[in-house]
């Protein structure tokens, strides 16, 4: 994804612990999802996310008001947005292989 030049710091600020809405991340819980991760350089944004079965994940999001008003919100704030509404419910997920997997001294990955 990127972000509108002007929107930089305000997608920072909002993801801040005390700035995201419970709401939303309590709709991340209740749809299934295990890890988000979101990495942003400048303008660049990658999201790294994780749940049992993402295909009903999405699913739940998208029946979500909560989640649908946050959605909303940032995706005004993008020049590259994925178009969610188009691929929620049925979208097959291709499994990208993990290369590198370290997390607290293991090594996780084949």
């Amino acid at each position: 994804m990127r972000l509108k030049k002007e929107r930089v710091r305000d997608y920072a600020d909002v993801h801040r612990k005390e700035k995201i809405w419970d709401s939303v991340v309590d709709g991340l819980k209740k749809a299934g999802f295990t890890r988000m991760l979101i990495l942003q350089q400048e303008q660049d944004i990658i999201l790294f996310e994780a749940a049992q079965n993402l295909k009903q994940a999405y699913d739940y999001l998208s029946k979500d008001a909560e989640s649908d008003r946050w959605d909303k919100m940032i995706s005004d704030w993008m020049e590259l947005y994925p178009q969610y509404n188009a691929i929620r419910g049925d979208i097959e997920f291709e499994e990208v292989p993990v290369v590198f997997y370290y997390e607290n001294g293991t090594l996780l990955h084949s």
